[in-house]
């Protein structure tokens, strides 16, 4: 294992709520009880069986046995939960257990109001905004936040998601056009200038697939954008704390040289990305497939160097400093006494 803190103890990382704990509970007597089934499955990208161990638990604390293809580079979850117990995953604790709510609100509908803007403006800041009155669809669109904005900039949207208590909250109070299904239960005829996987690819078990439906809904130039949580992005999105990363409906990882590597197997091209990951792909007219790259000697060596630099910062003055100012956040609420915090943080110089 390249990690010895990512042993399954069943620890979690993050400060949980009430309705968190509730939900992490039911995960796991749901695979306690073999509800939730595992399946064994092989990379991606390659198809190789060969890989090194990452880790074995996620940020909640429950089993979560992560790998990296020796062959390629890709992070995956192995073994994983199958397409019927994620269906359910989904549909019943993902949300409590994400977002600490039982349901939609508008406070989470105005934080996806908020990325449908910073999508539109990386789009517009590289030309590569589809035309006004264009068709998009969003696959994975929650409660349908991110259309909303492209809605108000004169586009035809159409959202795809499983959870239904959050398509509902989208079609009743902001009069959406969301579904419940995959991308391959549209009918044919559909054809979109803009396809938005937005922190979504990585949930998706058979991304090859899934991208070969992507190409049959696709205009003739259109474009598919894909962002997602870049493995080499750590340091900058979760303070250099991969356990804080990792979570267990992700089933991929992917820096931008894997994705790249995986959309061009499916005979999309890279237009434009970068680490975070942000991209767009177009289709590949031609069909060729550019060459794979093996990511892992990159990858790996990014998280031990990332795993140093969370030791140095923790130990640092600034990073004990906080640590002791988040375990007296941590008494002060369990004894009451949280108004007393004024004077400790004067004491402490925070």
């Amino acid at each position: 294992m390249i990690i010895d803190r990512l042993n399954n103890d069943g620890i979690p990382e993050l400060k949980l709520n009430d309705i968190q704990i509730q939900a992490r509970s039911e995960v796991h007597q749901a695979l306690e009880d073999g509800e939730y089934l595992l399946e064994e499955v092989t990379c991606a990208v390659c198809g190789s069986t060969e890989s090194t161990n990452l880790g074995e638990k996620d940020r909640y604390g429950l089993y979560y046995p992560t790998v990296i293809c020796k062959e390629c580079g890709l992070i995956y979850s192995n073994p994983r939960m199958t397409q019927e117990s994620y269906n359910t995953f989904y549909n019943r604790e993902y949300r409590r257990l994400y977002n600490g709510a039982e349901t939609a609100t508008e406070l989470f509908f105005h934080r996806q109001q908020k990325q449908g803007q910073r999508i539109y403006d990386y789009l517009k800041s590289k030309n590569l905004l589809p035309p006004e009155g264009a068709k998009i669809i969003e696959v994975g669109c929650g409660a349908g936040g991110i259309l909303k904005f492209f809605k108000s900039k004169g586009y035809e949207i159409l959202g795809l998601d499983l959870g239904e208590e959050y398509i509902n909250y989208g079609r009743e109070h902001h009069q959406l056009d969301l579904r419940s299904g995959f991308l391959a239960d549209l009918d044919d005829s559909i054809n979109a200038d803009l396809i938005i996987y937005s922190h979504v690819l990585e949930h998706i078990l058979d991304p090859v697939s899934e991208l070969e439906e992507v190409k049959k809904y696709l205009n003739t130039d259109g474009r598919v954008y894909i962002e997602v949580p870049g493995i080499k992005n750590i340091h900058k999105n979760y303070d250099s704390n991969i356990l804080t990363y990792l979570q267990n409906a992700h089933t991929f990882h992917f820096s931008l040289e894997s994705l790249k590597n995986l959309l061009s197997k499916c005979s999309f091209k890279l237009i434009v990305g970068d680490q975070y990951v942000h991209s767009v792909f177009g289709v590949n007219e031609n069909g060729n497939q550019q060459g794979m790259v093996n990511d892992r000697d990159a990858v790996i060596s990014y998280i031990e160097q990332t795993e140093i630099n969370r030791l140095k910062k923790d130990f640092s003055f600034e990073g004990m400093k906080k640590s002791l100012h988040q375990a007296t956040l941590t008494m002060l609420d369990k004894t009451g006494t949280r108004g007393t915090i004024k004077g400790l943080r004067r004491m402490l110089g925070i």
